[in-house]
C-alpha cells in the first residue's frame, strides 16, 4: 500500500514539474466591458490552458456571497453536450445572464451579464475539474472583483430655499438640492448666474465648488442619495438670479442639473431726476422733468412724488414725469421722492434738480 502511494505523489511531482501546476496552465478569471449598473456589457471570463491528455470535465465559476464563495454557474467543454446552466447558489441570476461554454476554437467559459445588480459586486474565482494521467484533479485561479459603476440622474427637484418668499437684502438663504449620485458617490456643485434687470445675459457667475455635499445608500441599488446646501448672504444683485444645483461624477461636470429663480426685495435707491426742453433753454418754454429709480418691488408711478424747494410741504404732482410752463424769471429746486414698500416696511429716496428760465438776448 505504501509502494502505490509514492508512485501516486512522484507522478504528482513529474506532472508539476513537467506542465507547471497540476498539468493546467493559465487559469486565470477576468472581466471585459464595463460594469454599469442596469443593461450591461460585462463579460467574466475563465480562460485556461489544458495539457495533452487532459479531459476537462467542468469550468465552475464561484462568487463570494455573505462571506463564503459559493458556486454560481457550470459550464462544460463541448464535447461534453451540455449547456452551462446556474446552480443553486446562482438562481438569482436568473434571467440576467448568457453562458457561453468553451468551444473547440478556445477555451474561455464566459458569463455575460446582461443586467447588472448589486449583488453582482464581489470576489470572484474559477474551478477546472479536469481528469488527467494521475486522476481526477480541480484547480482554482486567483480571485478578481467585479466593481459596479452607477450613473447618477438628475436632481430631484429645483432647489428649494428657505425661506421660500418675501426675501429682502442681507437675509441669509439655505438652498437644499438632493438626488441620486451614482456610485460611486458624486457630489453637488452650485452655480449663481446674476442677471442685469430685464433677465437677460448673466453679468457675474459665482462657482461654489466645495460646498459639502453628505449622501447615503440607497437601499437596494447601491448607489447614493446626496444632499448639499448653500448659504447665500442675500443682496440687491441677486435678484431674478439662477440658482444652479449640478451634478458632478467622477470629478466631471455633468449634464444633469436643477435651477431656481428667487426674487430679493430691496429698498428704493439710484433714483435720478433729467429734463428736457421743449424750447431753448433761456426764455420761457415747456420743461419736462423724469425721475428714475432702482429698486424691488419697483417703484409704483403713483409712488413718485414732486415737491418745490419753495413749497417743500406740498406735493406738486405724482408719477415718474412732471411737466412745467416756466416763466421769464422762474428759478427753483424741484425733487423727486421715489418710494417702495415690502414685508410691511416702507422706503423712500429722493432727488432734486434746479430750473433757471433766464430772458432770451436780442440779437
Amino acid at each position: 500500500m505504501k509502494s502505490v502511494m509514492y508512485l501516486y505523489f512522484f507522478l504528482v511531482l513529474i506532472c508539476l514539474k513537467d506542465t507547471g501546476v497540476e498539468c493546467l496552465t493559465n487559469l486565470q478569471i477576468s472581466t471585459v466591458g464595463h460594469a454599469v449598473l442596469g443593461p450591461s456589457d460585462l463579460e467574466l471570463r475563465c480562460s485556461y490552458n489544458p495539457e495533452s491528455g487532459d479531459d476537462i470535465y467542468s469550468i465552475d465559476i464561484s462568487a463570494e456571497l455573505n462571506g463564503q464563495y459559493r458556486t454560481i454557474v457550470a459550464f462544460y467543454p463541448e464535447n461534453k453536450r451540455k449547456d452551462g446552466r446556474l446552480r443553486m447558489d446562482g438562481n438569482y441570476l436568473n434571467g440576467r445572464v448568457t453562458m457561453n461554454n468553451p468551444n473547440q476554437s478556445s477555451d474561455v467559459a464566459v458569463l455575460i451579464f446582461n443586467q447588472t445588480e448589486c449583488i453582482d459586486e464581489t470576489m470572484y474565482k474559477c474551478r477546472v475539474t479536469y481528469d488527467s494521467n494521475i486522476g481526477t484533479q480541480n484547480q482554482e485561479s486567483n480571485a478578481t472583483a467585479i466593481y459596479l459603476e452607477g450613473r447618477p440622474t438628475v436632481p430631484d427637484s429645483v432647489p428649494s430655499y428657505i425661506p421660500s418668499a418675501g426675501i429682502e437684502e442681507g437675509m441669509s438663504v439655505v438652498f437644499t438640492c438632493t438626488g441620486n449620485l451614482g456610485k460611486p458617490m458624486g457630489k453637488f456643485r452650485w452655480i449663481v448666474y446674476r442677471r442685469n434687470a430685464n433677465g437677460s445675459m448673466p453679468i457675474q457667475v459665482s462657482l461654489y465648488d466645495n460646498v459639502t455635499t453628505t449622501g447615503l445608500e440607497i437601499p437596494g441599488t447601491c448607489t447614493f442619495n446626496g444632499t448639499s446646501q448653500l448659504t447665500l448672504q442675500a443682496e440687491s444683485l441677486d435678484n431674478n438670479a439662477v440658482v444652479r444645483c449640478e451634478v458632478v461624477y467622477q470629478d466631471v461636470p455633468q449634464d444633469l442639473y436643477q435651477q431656481s429663480n428667487i426674487n430679493v426685495y430691496y429698498s428704493v435707491r439710484n433714483v435720478t431726476v433729467t429734463k428736457s426742453y421743449l424750447h431753448y433753454t433761456f426764455g420761457p418754454g415747456r420743461t419736462t422733468l423724469t425721475c428714475t429709480s432702482d429698486g424691488n418691488p419697483a417703484v409704483r408711478n403713483d409712488d413718485y412724488k414732486w415737491y418745490k424747494m419753495s413749497q417743500q410741504n406740498t406735493v406738486i404732482e405724482t408719477g415718474f414725469q412732471l411737466l412745467t410752463n416756466a416763466t421769464v424769471g422762474e428759478s427753483d429746486v424741484y425733487i423727486c421722492v421715489a418710494q417702495n414698500s415690502y414685508n410691511g416696511k416702507t422706503f423712500s429716496s429722493n432727488s432734486s434738480i434746479q430750473i433757471k428760465i433766464g430772458k432770451m438776448l436780442n440779437s
